[in-house]
Protein backbone atom coordinates (compact mmCIF):
# COMPACT_ATOMS: atom_id res chain seq x y z
CA UNK A 1 0.00 0.00 0.00
CA UNK A 2 1.71 3.35 -1.04
CA UNK A 3 0.09 6.17 0.46
CA UNK A 4 -0.49 9.62 -1.40
CA UNK A 5 -1.29 11.43 1.74
CA UNK A 6 -0.38 12.09 5.64
CA UNK A 7 -2.21 11.60 8.67
CA UNK A 8 -4.67 14.48 9.30
CA UNK A 9 -4.44 15.71 5.84
CA UNK A 10 -7.44 17.28 4.56
CA UNK A 11 -9.23 16.20 1.52
CA UNK A 12 -11.11 17.14 -1.11
CA UNK A 13 -13.64 14.49 -2.98
CA UNK A 14 -11.71 12.83 -5.64
CA UNK A 15 -8.21 13.19 -3.77
CA UNK A 16 -6.04 10.08 -4.30
CA UNK A 17 -5.24 8.77 -0.91
CA UNK A 18 -3.54 5.69 -1.53
CA UNK A 19 -2.16 2.94 -4.44
CA UNK A 20 -2.64 -0.68 -3.82
CA UNK A 21 0.57 -2.06 -5.40
CA UNK A 22 0.41 -5.61 -6.25
CA UNK A 23 4.24 -6.33 -7.53
CA UNK A 24 2.80 -9.97 -9.46
CA UNK A 25 0.39 -8.26 -11.11
CA UNK A 26 2.62 -5.51 -12.29
CA UNK A 27 5.45 -8.08 -13.35
CA UNK A 28 2.26 -9.89 -15.31
CA UNK A 29 1.22 -6.74 -16.93
CA UNK A 30 4.49 -6.28 -17.79
CA UNK A 31 4.71 -9.65 -19.32
CA UNK A 32 1.02 -9.78 -21.29
CA UNK A 33 2.43 -6.19 -22.75
CA UNK A 34 5.06 -8.50 -24.44
CA UNK A 35 3.37 -10.81 -25.71
CA UNK A 36 0.46 -8.91 -27.23
CA UNK A 37 3.07 -6.79 -29.02
CA UNK A 38 4.74 -10.35 -30.51
CA UNK A 39 1.21 -11.58 -30.94
CA UNK A 40 -0.02 -8.30 -32.97
CA UNK A 41 2.89 -8.64 -35.22
CA UNK A 42 2.60 -12.15 -36.03
CA UNK A 43 -1.56 -11.95 -36.29
CA UNK A 44 -0.74 -9.21 -39.15
CA UNK A 45 1.73 -11.96 -40.84
CA UNK A 46 -1.37 -14.50 -40.62
CA UNK A 47 -3.49 -11.43 -42.26
CA UNK A 48 -1.22 -10.76 -44.87
CA UNK A 49 -0.89 -14.97 -45.92
CA UNK A 50 -4.59 -14.67 -45.76
CA UNK A 51 -5.09 -12.23 -48.19
CA UNK A 52 -2.11 -13.72 -50.61
CA UNK A 53 -4.18 -17.17 -50.47
CA UNK A 54 -6.97 -15.57 -51.05
CA UNK A 55 -6.14 -13.56 -54.31
CA UNK A 56 -4.40 -16.73 -55.58
CA UNK A 57 -6.99 -18.73 -54.84
CA UNK A 58 -9.40 -16.31 -57.02
CA UNK A 59 -6.50 -16.21 -59.52
CA UNK A 60 -6.94 -20.13 -59.90
CA UNK A 61 -3.38 -20.37 -59.16
CA UNK A 62 -3.67 -22.13 -55.71
CA UNK A 63 -6.13 -24.42 -54.16
CA UNK A 64 -9.26 -23.85 -52.11
CA UNK A 65 -7.81 -25.79 -49.24
CA UNK A 66 -4.87 -24.00 -49.17
CA UNK A 67 -6.76 -20.85 -48.50
CA UNK A 68 -9.66 -22.45 -45.89
CA UNK A 69 -6.05 -23.68 -44.50
CA UNK A 70 -4.56 -20.19 -43.93
CA UNK A 71 -8.24 -18.86 -42.72
CA UNK A 72 -8.77 -21.34 -40.21
CA UNK A 73 -5.15 -20.54 -38.95
CA UNK A 74 -5.63 -17.02 -38.80
CA UNK A 75 -8.89 -17.52 -37.29
CA UNK A 76 -7.42 -19.86 -34.37
CA UNK A 77 -4.77 -17.70 -33.89
CA UNK A 78 -7.01 -14.72 -33.61
CA UNK A 79 -8.55 -16.16 -31.01
CA UNK A 80 -5.70 -16.87 -29.02
CA UNK A 81 -4.43 -13.15 -29.25
CA UNK A 82 -7.94 -11.94 -28.06
CA UNK A 83 -7.77 -14.37 -24.82
CA UNK A 84 -3.88 -12.65 -24.48
CA UNK A 85 -5.73 -9.37 -25.08
CA UNK A 86 -8.54 -10.01 -22.52
CA UNK A 87 -6.38 -11.18 -19.93
CA UNK A 88 -4.70 -8.05 -19.94
CA UNK A 89 -7.51 -5.72 -20.06
CA UNK A 90 -8.98 -7.38 -16.87
CA UNK A 91 -5.52 -6.61 -15.03
CA UNK A 92 -5.65 -3.08 -16.45
CA UNK A 93 -8.67 -2.26 -15.23
CA UNK A 94 -7.99 -4.20 -11.29
CA UNK A 95 -4.63 -1.88 -11.60
CA UNK A 96 -6.96 1.09 -12.26
CA UNK A 97 -9.08 0.15 -9.47
CA UNK A 98 -6.16 0.19 -7.15
CA UNK A 99 -6.28 4.08 -6.97
CA UNK A 100 -8.16 4.80 -3.76
CA UNK A 101 -10.33 8.24 -3.74
CA UNK A 102 -11.49 10.55 -1.36
CA UNK A 103 -15.59 9.99 -1.82
CA UNK A 104 -15.93 13.42 -0.19
CA UNK A 105 -14.10 16.52 1.47
CA UNK A 106 -12.95 15.83 4.92
CA UNK A 107 -10.10 14.95 7.20
CA UNK A 108 -8.40 11.87 7.29
CA UNK A 109 -6.62 10.03 10.50
CA UNK A 110 -5.49 6.35 11.74
CA UNK A 111 -3.54 5.98 8.54
CA UNK A 112 -2.43 2.55 7.90
CA UNK A 113 1.39 2.76 7.99
CA UNK A 114 3.38 3.41 4.69
CA UNK A 115 4.25 -0.22 2.50
CA UNK A 116 1.33 -2.19 4.39
CA UNK A 117 0.13 -5.84 3.61
CA UNK A 118 -3.44 -5.36 3.14
CA UNK A 119 -6.28 -8.14 1.91
CA UNK A 120 -9.66 -7.31 0.50
CA UNK A 121 -11.49 -5.28 2.77
CA UNK A 122 -8.74 -3.80 4.75
CA UNK A 123 -9.29 -0.92 6.81
CA UNK A 124 -6.91 2.09 5.65
CA UNK A 125 -8.38 5.26 7.01
CA UNK A 126 -10.65 6.75 8.87
CA UNK A 127 -12.49 9.78 6.82
CA UNK A 128 -14.15 12.69 9.34
CA UNK A 129 -16.81 14.47 7.32
CA UNK A 130 -15.70 18.77 7.80
CA UNK A 131 -19.81 19.11 8.47
CA UNK A 132 -20.91 15.10 9.84
CA UNK A 133 -24.13 14.90 11.54
CA UNK A 134 -25.65 11.92 13.13
CA UNK A 135 -28.92 10.37 12.66
CA UNK A 136 -30.83 9.38 16.45
CA UNK A 137 -33.38 6.73 16.09
CA UNK A 138 -35.80 7.31 19.29
CA UNK A 139 -38.58 4.88 21.11
CA UNK A 140 -41.64 7.11 20.04
CA UNK A 141 -43.35 7.16 22.91
CA UNK A 142 -40.88 9.96 23.80
CA UNK A 143 -41.93 12.15 20.58
CA UNK A 144 -43.10 14.95 23.32
CA UNK A 145 -40.20 15.17 25.24
CA UNK A 146 -37.68 15.17 22.46
CA UNK A 147 -36.98 18.89 21.56
CA UNK A 148 -34.58 21.23 19.56
CA UNK A 149 -31.12 22.18 21.39
CA UNK A 150 -31.33 19.01 23.80
CA UNK A 151 -27.85 17.90 24.40
CA UNK A 152 -27.17 14.02 23.57
CA UNK A 153 -24.24 12.15 24.86
CA UNK A 154 -22.76 10.22 22.14
CA UNK A 155 -20.14 6.80 22.95
CA UNK A 156 -18.66 4.84 20.35
CA UNK A 157 -15.95 2.91 19.95
CA UNK A 158 -13.83 5.71 18.35
CA UNK A 159 -14.64 8.66 20.68
CA UNK A 160 -17.03 10.04 23.31
CA UNK A 161 -18.84 13.81 22.13
CA UNK A 162 -21.80 15.39 23.16
CA UNK A 163 -24.22 16.46 20.33
CA UNK A 164 -27.13 18.68 20.02
CA UNK A 165 -30.57 18.10 18.28
CA UNK A 166 -31.22 20.33 15.53
CA UNK A 167 -33.79 18.69 13.76
CA UNK A 168 -36.62 16.20 14.34
CA UNK A 169 -38.09 14.50 11.83
CA UNK A 170 -41.94 14.34 11.40
CA UNK A 171 -42.41 11.03 10.34
CA UNK A 172 -41.49 8.07 12.12
CA UNK A 173 -41.06 4.17 11.36
CA UNK A 174 -41.00 0.70 13.84
CA UNK A 175 -41.95 2.67 16.50
CA UNK A 176 -38.90 5.13 16.05
CA UNK A 177 -38.69 8.90 15.59
CA UNK A 178 -35.25 10.20 13.40
CA UNK A 179 -33.57 13.36 15.01
CA UNK A 180 -30.40 15.28 13.33
CA UNK A 181 -28.00 16.06 15.96
CA UNK A 182 -24.65 18.12 15.42
CA UNK A 183 -21.87 16.60 17.37
CA UNK A 184 -19.45 18.87 18.96
CA UNK A 185 -16.34 16.45 17.44
CA UNK A 186 -15.44 15.68 14.40
CA UNK A 187 -16.68 12.21 14.00
CA UNK A 188 -16.01 9.28 11.20
CA UNK A 189 -18.91 8.54 8.51
CA UNK A 190 -20.57 5.76 9.09
CA UNK A 191 -20.01 4.82 12.97
CA UNK A 192 -22.41 3.47 14.76
CA UNK A 193 -23.03 5.34 17.90
CA UNK A 194 -25.19 4.89 21.48
CA UNK A 195 -26.79 8.33 22.01
CA UNK A 196 -28.03 8.73 25.85
CA UNK A 197 -30.14 12.10 25.82
CA UNK A 198 -31.29 13.78 29.48
CA UNK A 199 -34.96 14.72 29.70
CA UNK A 200 -34.56 15.81 33.03
CA UNK A 201 -32.07 17.46 35.36
CA UNK A 202 -31.97 15.03 38.41
CA UNK A 203 -31.11 16.38 42.21
CA UNK A 204 -29.71 13.99 44.29
CA UNK A 205 -27.18 12.35 46.90
CA UNK A 206 -24.71 9.40 44.94
CA UNK A 207 -23.93 6.43 47.22
CA UNK A 208 -22.33 3.14 46.97
CA UNK A 209 -24.63 0.12 45.94
CA UNK A 210 -22.90 -1.96 48.23
CA UNK A 211 -24.20 0.19 51.23
CA UNK A 212 -28.10 -0.28 50.67
CA UNK A 213 -30.01 -2.66 52.09
CA UNK A 214 -33.86 -3.80 51.87
CA UNK A 215 -36.38 -3.68 54.43
CA UNK A 216 -38.96 -5.22 54.18
CA UNK A 217 -38.56 -4.37 50.77
CA UNK A 218 -37.70 -0.89 51.08
CA UNK A 219 -34.13 0.22 50.33
CA UNK A 220 -32.41 1.76 52.97
CA UNK A 221 -29.07 2.06 54.85
CA UNK A 222 -27.26 2.07 58.08
CA UNK A 223 -26.22 5.48 59.67
CA UNK A 224 -23.72 5.35 62.25
CA UNK A 225 -23.87 8.12 65.10
CA UNK A 226 -20.90 9.75 67.51
CA UNK A 227 -21.60 6.36 69.68
CA UNK A 228 -20.87 3.53 66.70
CA UNK A 229 -24.21 2.96 67.05
CA UNK A 230 -25.94 1.80 63.38
CA UNK A 231 -29.67 3.23 62.53
CA UNK A 232 -31.60 2.55 59.78
CA UNK A 233 -32.31 5.35 57.32
CA UNK A 234 -34.29 4.47 54.82
CA UNK A 235 -33.85 5.40 51.17
CA UNK A 236 -36.14 6.40 47.92
CA UNK A 237 -33.85 5.64 44.97
CA UNK A 238 -33.73 8.06 41.81
CA UNK A 239 -31.76 6.63 39.95
CA UNK A 240 -29.78 2.97 39.46
CA UNK A 241 -26.76 2.58 37.91
CA UNK A 242 -23.64 0.08 38.19
CA UNK A 243 -21.53 0.95 41.42
CA UNK A 244 -23.60 3.64 42.59
CA UNK A 245 -27.29 4.73 42.74
CA UNK A 246 -28.74 8.29 43.18
CA UNK A 247 -31.18 8.87 46.22
CA UNK A 248 -33.35 11.76 46.95
CA UNK A 249 -32.86 12.06 50.60
CA UNK A 250 -30.90 14.46 52.34
CA UNK A 251 -28.56 12.97 54.56
CA UNK A 252 -27.41 14.61 58.38
CA UNK A 253 -24.51 17.02 57.82
CA UNK A 254 -21.32 14.58 58.23
CA UNK A 255 -23.25 11.44 58.27
CA UNK A 256 -21.62 8.42 58.30
CA UNK A 257 -22.90 5.80 56.01
CA UNK A 258 -21.91 2.23 56.92
CA UNK A 259 -20.55 0.42 53.44
CA UNK A 260 -19.21 -2.75 54.01
CA UNK A 261 -21.62 -5.76 55.57
CA UNK A 262 -24.06 -3.41 55.89
CA UNK A 263 -26.40 -6.51 55.31
CA UNK A 264 -25.62 -8.09 58.75
CA UNK A 265 -26.42 -5.16 60.54
CA UNK A 266 -29.79 -4.25 62.04
CA UNK A 267 -30.97 -0.87 63.85
CA UNK A 268 -29.42 0.51 67.06
CA UNK A 269 -26.66 -1.87 67.11
CA UNK A 270 -23.31 -1.00 68.16
CA UNK A 271 -20.73 -1.54 65.48
CA UNK A 272 -16.46 -0.80 65.21
CA UNK A 273 -15.93 1.72 62.99
CA UNK A 274 -12.71 1.45 61.09
CA UNK A 275 -11.55 3.82 58.21
CA UNK A 276 -9.53 1.75 55.14
CA UNK A 277 -8.54 4.23 53.39
CA UNK A 278 -5.30 4.74 54.43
Amino acid sequence: MHLNVFENSSVKKGDIIATVVNPLRKKKLHYLQNKLDLERQELTEYKKKLKTSQKKHEMGISSKNNYLAEKIAYIQFKELYDTTLNEYNTLLLEQKNATIKASQDGVLTNLIAENSYINYGTKIATLIDNDNFVKLFIESSYVNKIKRGMVVHLQSNYQNSDAIIINILPQSSNNLIEAIAKPNKKLPLDLHLTAQIELKQLHGLFIPKEAIVLVNNHPAIYLIDDKNIAHIFFIDIQKDMIDNALITNTLPENAKIALKNAYMLHDNLRVEVRNDAK
